[in-house]
Protein backbone atom coordinates (compact mmCIF):
# COMPACT_ATOMS: atom_id res chain seq x y z
CA UNK A 1 0.00 0.00 0.00
CA UNK A 2 1.51 3.37 -1.21
CA UNK A 3 1.83 6.43 1.67
CA UNK A 4 -0.52 8.63 0.45
CA UNK A 5 -3.67 5.72 0.62
CA UNK A 6 -2.42 4.42 3.89
CA UNK A 7 -2.97 8.42 5.23
CA UNK A 8 -6.44 8.05 3.59
CA UNK A 9 -7.29 5.01 5.27
CA UNK A 10 -5.44 5.16 8.59
CA UNK A 11 -6.48 9.00 9.31
CA UNK A 12 -8.62 8.58 12.43
CA UNK A 13 -5.72 6.37 13.85
CA UNK A 14 -3.05 8.99 12.92
CA UNK A 15 -4.90 11.77 14.58
CA UNK A 16 -5.42 9.48 17.56
CA UNK A 17 -1.85 8.36 18.20
CA UNK A 18 -0.77 11.83 17.57
CA UNK A 19 -3.27 13.89 20.49
CA UNK A 20 -1.77 11.42 22.42
CA UNK A 21 1.67 12.13 21.90
CA UNK A 22 1.14 15.67 21.89
CA UNK A 23 -0.64 15.84 24.91
CA UNK A 24 -2.94 19.13 25.15
CA UNK A 25 -3.71 21.53 23.12
CA UNK A 26 -2.27 24.94 23.32
CA UNK A 27 -4.00 27.85 25.08
CA UNK A 28 -6.77 29.22 23.57
CA UNK A 29 -7.15 26.34 21.21
CA UNK A 30 -10.51 24.23 20.58
CA UNK A 31 -9.20 20.37 20.24
CA UNK A 32 -11.78 19.60 17.71
CA UNK A 33 -11.02 22.06 15.56
CA UNK A 34 -7.42 21.05 15.82
CA UNK A 35 -7.98 17.77 14.90
CA UNK A 36 -10.19 18.91 12.09
CA UNK A 37 -7.97 21.28 10.81
CA UNK A 38 -4.82 19.08 10.75
CA UNK A 39 -7.02 15.88 9.08
CA UNK A 40 -7.16 18.47 6.29
CA UNK A 41 -3.62 18.77 6.19
CA UNK A 42 -3.03 15.30 5.84
CA UNK A 43 -5.89 14.89 3.59
CA UNK A 44 -4.24 17.55 1.58
CA UNK A 45 -0.87 16.19 1.63
CA UNK A 46 -2.30 12.67 0.85
CA UNK A 47 -3.74 14.20 -2.35
CA UNK A 48 -0.62 16.34 -3.43
CA UNK A 49 1.71 13.72 -3.44
CA UNK A 50 -0.97 11.18 -5.60
CA UNK A 51 -1.03 14.10 -8.08
CA UNK A 52 2.60 13.81 -8.25
CA UNK A 53 3.00 9.72 -8.40
CA UNK A 54 0.37 10.56 -11.40
CA UNK A 55 2.84 13.06 -13.11
CA UNK A 56 6.37 11.41 -12.28
CA UNK A 57 8.41 10.98 -15.37
CA UNK A 58 9.57 7.04 -16.32
CA UNK A 59 12.68 5.84 -14.42
CA UNK A 60 16.19 7.95 -15.10
CA UNK A 61 14.65 10.99 -16.17
CA UNK A 62 14.14 13.97 -13.38
CA UNK A 63 11.33 13.69 -11.35
CA UNK A 64 8.66 16.49 -11.59
CA UNK A 65 7.76 17.31 -8.22
CA UNK A 66 5.31 20.20 -7.85
CA UNK A 67 6.45 22.89 -5.50
CA UNK A 68 3.34 24.49 -4.70
CA UNK A 69 1.95 23.68 -1.09
CA UNK A 70 -0.91 21.49 -0.36
CA UNK A 71 -3.88 23.62 0.36
CA UNK A 72 -5.21 23.37 3.80
CA UNK A 73 -6.96 26.15 4.76
CA UNK A 74 -4.05 27.69 6.44
CA UNK A 75 -5.35 31.05 7.04
CA UNK A 76 -7.44 29.39 9.66
CA UNK A 77 -5.13 27.34 11.34
CA UNK A 78 -5.90 26.61 14.81
CA UNK A 79 -3.15 28.17 16.81
CA UNK A 80 -2.37 30.85 18.87
CA UNK A 81 1.48 30.76 18.33
CA UNK A 82 4.20 30.03 15.72
CA UNK A 83 6.44 27.36 17.93
CA UNK A 84 3.15 25.11 18.52
CA UNK A 85 2.62 25.11 14.86
CA UNK A 86 5.89 23.65 14.50
CA UNK A 87 5.72 21.37 17.09
CA UNK A 88 2.16 19.72 16.44
CA UNK A 89 3.97 19.58 12.80
CA UNK A 90 6.39 17.11 14.11
CA UNK A 91 4.45 15.24 16.31
CA UNK A 92 1.97 14.80 13.04
CA UNK A 93 5.03 13.95 10.82
CA UNK A 94 6.19 11.33 13.50
CA UNK A 95 2.79 9.83 13.91
CA UNK A 96 2.57 8.73 10.15
CA UNK A 97 5.81 7.19 9.50
CA UNK A 98 5.92 5.32 13.01
CA UNK A 99 2.32 3.77 12.11
CA UNK A 100 3.50 3.10 8.57
CA UNK A 101 6.57 1.93 8.85
CA UNK A 102 4.48 -1.16 11.33
CA UNK A 103 3.00 -1.86 7.52
CA UNK A 104 6.68 -1.75 6.05
CA UNK A 105 9.08 -2.88 8.21
CA UNK A 106 11.56 -3.85 5.25
CA UNK A 107 10.60 -0.59 2.87
CA UNK A 108 11.49 -0.88 -0.75
CA UNK A 109 13.00 2.06 -2.71
CA UNK A 110 9.55 3.43 -3.95
CA UNK A 111 8.30 3.66 0.18
CA UNK A 112 11.22 5.52 0.63
CA UNK A 113 10.21 7.59 -2.40
CA UNK A 114 6.92 8.43 -0.64
CA UNK A 115 8.67 9.30 2.26
CA UNK A 116 10.41 11.47 0.18
CA UNK A 117 7.48 13.43 -1.08
CA UNK A 118 5.66 13.27 2.46
CA UNK A 119 8.18 15.02 3.76
CA UNK A 120 8.33 17.83 0.92
CA UNK A 121 4.59 18.18 0.72
CA UNK A 122 4.57 18.60 4.71
CA UNK A 123 7.16 21.34 4.92
CA UNK A 124 5.77 22.98 1.67
CA UNK A 125 2.65 23.13 4.14
CA UNK A 126 4.42 24.36 7.34
CA UNK A 127 6.29 26.86 5.12
CA UNK A 128 2.89 28.57 3.88
CA UNK A 129 1.07 28.55 7.30
CA UNK A 130 4.11 30.11 9.29
CA UNK A 131 3.86 32.95 7.21
CA UNK A 132 0.14 33.87 8.00
CA UNK A 133 1.36 34.15 11.69
CA UNK A 134 2.69 38.42 12.65
CA UNK A 135 5.49 38.30 13.98
CA UNK A 136 7.71 39.72 16.53
CA UNK A 137 11.19 41.35 15.39
CA UNK A 138 12.75 37.89 16.76
CA UNK A 139 10.15 35.74 14.96
CA UNK A 140 11.13 35.55 11.16
CA UNK A 141 14.65 33.88 11.99
CA UNK A 142 13.26 31.45 14.82
CA UNK A 143 10.25 30.65 12.05
CA UNK A 144 12.88 30.26 9.56
CA UNK A 145 14.64 27.65 11.83
CA UNK A 146 11.56 25.54 12.98
CA UNK A 147 11.31 24.80 8.94
CA UNK A 148 14.74 24.29 8.47
CA UNK A 149 14.50 21.23 10.77
CA UNK A 150 11.61 20.03 9.26
CA UNK A 151 13.65 20.05 5.98
CA UNK A 152 16.62 18.51 6.94
CA UNK A 153 14.76 15.81 8.58
CA UNK A 154 13.04 14.76 5.54
CA UNK A 155 16.84 14.01 4.26
CA UNK A 156 18.07 12.05 7.38
CA UNK A 157 14.50 10.47 7.32
CA UNK A 158 15.10 8.61 3.81
CA UNK A 159 19.11 8.76 4.53
CA UNK A 160 18.08 6.08 7.89
CA UNK A 161 15.50 3.93 5.65
CA UNK A 162 18.44 3.38 3.26
CA UNK A 163 20.74 2.29 5.57
CA UNK A 164 18.43 0.46 7.70
CA UNK A 165 17.74 -1.38 4.23
CA UNK A 166 21.36 -1.67 3.48
CA UNK A 167 21.95 -3.20 7.25
CA UNK A 168 19.32 -6.09 6.40
CA UNK A 169 20.63 -7.09 3.05
CA UNK A 170 24.34 -7.25 3.75
CA UNK A 171 26.51 -9.96 5.42
CA UNK A 172 27.08 -9.26 8.82
CA UNK A 173 31.02 -8.23 9.25
CA UNK A 174 31.21 -6.65 5.63
CA UNK A 175 32.00 -3.46 4.54
CA UNK A 176 28.82 -2.91 3.23
CA UNK A 177 27.20 -3.82 6.57
CA UNK A 178 29.87 -1.07 8.13
CA UNK A 179 29.66 1.69 6.44
CA UNK A 180 25.49 1.00 6.85
CA UNK A 181 26.23 1.44 10.68
CA UNK A 182 28.57 4.39 10.08
CA UNK A 183 25.16 5.91 8.41
CA UNK A 184 23.03 4.85 11.29
CA UNK A 185 25.45 6.60 13.93
CA UNK A 186 25.47 9.69 11.35
CA UNK A 187 21.74 9.45 11.87
CA UNK A 188 21.56 9.83 14.80
CA UNK A 189 24.18 12.36 15.88
CA UNK A 190 21.78 14.82 13.14
CA UNK A 191 18.38 13.64 15.13
CA UNK A 192 20.14 14.90 18.35
CA UNK A 193 20.66 18.18 16.64
CA UNK A 194 17.63 18.04 15.10
CA UNK A 195 16.13 17.76 18.36
CA UNK A 196 18.51 20.55 19.91
CA UNK A 197 17.59 23.09 17.10
CA UNK A 198 14.07 21.53 17.62
CA UNK A 199 13.90 23.27 21.46
CA UNK A 200 15.97 26.46 20.52
CA UNK A 201 13.31 27.23 17.91
CA UNK A 202 10.02 26.95 20.66
CA UNK A 203 12.41 28.99 22.85
CA UNK A 204 13.48 31.89 20.42
CA UNK A 205 9.94 31.98 19.41
CA UNK A 206 8.76 32.61 23.47
CA UNK A 207 7.70 29.26 24.69
CA UNK A 208 9.15 27.88 27.57
CA UNK A 209 10.41 24.32 27.89
CA UNK A 210 7.59 21.57 28.81
CA UNK A 211 8.36 19.25 31.35
CA UNK A 212 6.67 15.91 31.86
CA UNK A 213 7.30 14.24 35.53
CA UNK A 214 7.66 10.60 35.96
CA UNK A 215 9.16 8.62 38.70
CA UNK A 216 12.41 6.96 37.43
CA UNK A 217 16.16 6.60 38.83
CA UNK A 218 18.61 8.63 37.97
CA UNK A 219 21.31 6.15 37.72
CA UNK A 220 19.18 4.43 35.13
CA UNK A 221 18.58 7.97 33.03
CA UNK A 222 22.91 8.16 33.27
CA UNK A 223 22.69 4.31 31.95
CA UNK A 224 20.76 4.90 28.86
CA UNK A 225 22.29 7.75 27.90
CA UNK A 226 25.43 6.39 27.98
CA UNK A 227 23.92 3.70 25.72
CA UNK A 228 22.90 6.07 23.36
CA UNK A 229 26.15 7.79 23.63
CA UNK A 230 28.11 4.42 22.78
CA UNK A 231 25.98 3.63 19.58
CA UNK A 232 27.61 6.85 18.28
CA UNK A 233 31.04 6.99 19.17
CA UNK A 234 31.32 3.33 20.29
CA UNK A 235 35.17 3.27 21.02
CA UNK A 236 34.88 6.28 23.04
CA UNK A 237 35.99 5.00 26.94
CA UNK A 238 32.96 6.02 29.31
CA UNK A 239 32.87 5.01 33.31
CA UNK A 240 29.75 5.36 35.00
CA UNK A 241 29.14 5.47 38.76
CA UNK A 242 26.12 5.39 41.01
CA UNK A 243 25.71 6.14 44.80
CA UNK A 244 22.71 6.87 47.06
CA UNK A 245 19.10 7.22 46.75
CA UNK A 246 18.70 8.28 43.17
CA UNK A 247 14.63 7.91 42.54
CA UNK A 248 12.58 11.24 41.78
CA UNK A 249 10.58 12.68 39.83
CA UNK A 250 11.56 13.90 36.07
CA UNK A 251 10.81 14.06 32.67
CA UNK A 252 13.29 11.24 31.27
CA UNK A 253 13.02 12.28 27.60
CA UNK A 254 14.20 15.81 28.60
CA UNK A 255 16.85 14.32 31.25
CA UNK A 256 18.31 12.05 28.97
CA UNK A 257 18.48 14.69 26.05
CA UNK A 258 20.73 17.04 28.60
CA UNK A 259 23.05 14.05 29.73
CA UNK A 260 23.86 12.92 26.31
CA UNK A 261 24.10 16.70 25.59
CA UNK A 262 26.96 16.83 28.35
CA UNK A 263 28.49 13.66 27.14
CA UNK A 264 28.43 14.84 23.44
CA UNK A 265 30.71 18.15 24.60
CA UNK A 266 33.07 15.88 26.83
CA UNK A 267 33.72 13.79 23.51
CA UNK A 268 34.59 16.47 21.50
CA UNK A 269 37.10 19.11 23.76
CA UNK A 270 38.52 15.91 25.78
CA UNK A 271 41.32 14.28 24.93
CA UNK A 272 40.44 11.41 22.06
CA UNK A 273 42.40 8.68 24.43
CA UNK A 274 41.22 10.19 27.34
CA UNK A 275 37.99 8.43 30.09
CA UNK A 276 35.16 10.49 30.56
CA UNK A 277 33.54 9.55 33.57
CA UNK A 278 29.31 10.41 34.65
CA UNK A 279 28.51 9.95 37.87
CA UNK A 280 25.16 10.10 39.32
CA UNK A 281 25.03 11.01 43.25
CA UNK A 282 21.69 10.85 45.81
CA UNK A 283 23.61 11.53 49.15
CA UNK A 284 20.92 14.91 50.01
CA UNK A 285 17.15 14.52 51.07
CA UNK A 286 15.71 17.02 48.04
CA UNK A 287 17.92 16.57 45.46
CA UNK A 288 20.43 14.79 42.99
CA UNK A 289 23.55 15.70 41.56
CA UNK A 290 24.95 14.37 38.11
CA UNK A 291 28.79 15.21 36.84
CA UNK A 292 30.16 14.67 33.47
CA UNK A 293 34.21 15.14 33.57
CA UNK A 294 36.37 15.04 30.80
CA UNK A 295 40.41 15.82 30.54
CA UNK A 296 42.26 17.54 27.98
CA UNK A 297 42.80 21.47 27.78
CA UNK A 298 40.32 22.85 30.26
CA UNK A 299 37.60 25.49 28.83
CA UNK A 300 39.37 29.01 29.13
CA UNK A 301 37.83 31.72 31.90
CA UNK A 302 36.26 33.83 29.42
CA UNK A 303 35.19 31.19 27.97
CA UNK A 304 33.18 29.62 30.75
CA UNK A 305 30.75 32.99 30.99
CA UNK A 306 29.10 32.41 27.76
CA UNK A 307 29.38 28.57 27.22
CA UNK A 308 25.75 27.84 27.69
CA UNK A 309 25.09 30.70 25.65
CA UNK A 310 23.23 29.55 22.98
CA UNK A 311 25.20 29.26 19.20
CA UNK A 312 28.29 29.86 21.77
CA UNK A 313 31.85 28.09 19.97
CA UNK A 314 34.42 26.60 22.54
CA UNK A 315 37.77 26.27 20.80
CA UNK A 316 41.07 24.51 22.75
CA UNK A 317 44.57 23.62 21.24
CA UNK A 318 43.64 19.91 21.32
CA UNK A 319 40.51 19.92 19.88
CA UNK A 320 37.55 22.41 18.56
CA UNK A 321 33.85 22.19 19.42
CA UNK A 322 32.38 23.39 16.46
CA UNK A 323 29.14 22.49 16.16
CA UNK A 324 25.52 24.68 16.44
CA UNK A 325 26.37 25.65 19.68
CA UNK A 326 22.76 24.49 21.08
CA UNK A 327 23.62 21.48 23.24
CA UNK A 328 24.72 23.42 26.33
CA UNK A 329 21.92 26.29 25.69
CA UNK A 330 19.53 23.41 25.69
CA UNK A 331 20.89 21.34 28.84
CA UNK A 332 20.56 24.75 31.12
CA UNK A 333 16.93 25.36 29.75
CA UNK A 334 16.03 21.72 30.44
CA UNK A 335 17.88 21.95 34.17
CA UNK A 336 15.69 25.27 34.72
CA UNK A 337 12.26 24.07 33.45
CA UNK A 338 12.90 20.93 36.43
CA UNK A 339 14.20 24.02 38.87
CA UNK A 340 17.77 22.89 39.16
CA UNK A 341 20.50 24.32 38.39
CA UNK A 342 24.00 23.19 36.18
CA UNK A 343 27.77 24.63 36.33
CA UNK A 344 30.97 24.57 35.17
CA UNK A 345 34.70 24.00 36.57
CA UNK A 346 37.75 23.68 34.71
CA UNK A 347 41.25 23.60 35.48
CA UNK A 348 44.49 22.54 33.59
CA UNK A 349 44.79 20.20 36.40
CA UNK A 350 41.21 18.42 36.71
CA UNK A 351 40.09 19.46 33.18
CA UNK A 352 36.57 20.48 32.42
CA UNK A 353 33.59 19.08 35.15
CA UNK A 354 29.88 20.07 34.31
CA UNK A 355 27.53 19.95 37.37
CA UNK A 356 23.90 19.36 37.30
CA UNK A 357 21.87 19.62 40.42
CA UNK A 358 18.23 18.09 39.84
CA UNK A 359 15.37 18.56 43.27
CA UNK A 360 14.06 15.01 43.25
CA UNK A 361 10.33 16.41 43.36
CA UNK A 362 8.73 19.39 41.59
Amino acid sequence: MSLPHFIHESLDDILSEWERECGAAAAGTEPRARRVHFGKVLHAVAEEMKRIKAVEPTAGAAPAISRSAPRAEASAAPHSHASQLVDDYASLRASVVRQWRKKHPSPSAADIDDLVHFNEAMDRSLAELTATFSSSPAQPQSLFLGVLNHELRTSVASILMSAQVLTHRSPPGSPEAKAAQRILRSCEQLRQTLDALSDFTKVRLGDHLQVDRVPDDMGVLCKQALDAFARVDPERRVRLTSDGDLSGDWDTARIGEAIGALLGHAARFASRGSVITIAAAGHADDEVTVTVHGDGTPIDVETLQTIFDPVARVESEDATYAGLGLGLFIVRKVVDAHGGHVRVEAAPETGTTFTVVLPRHA
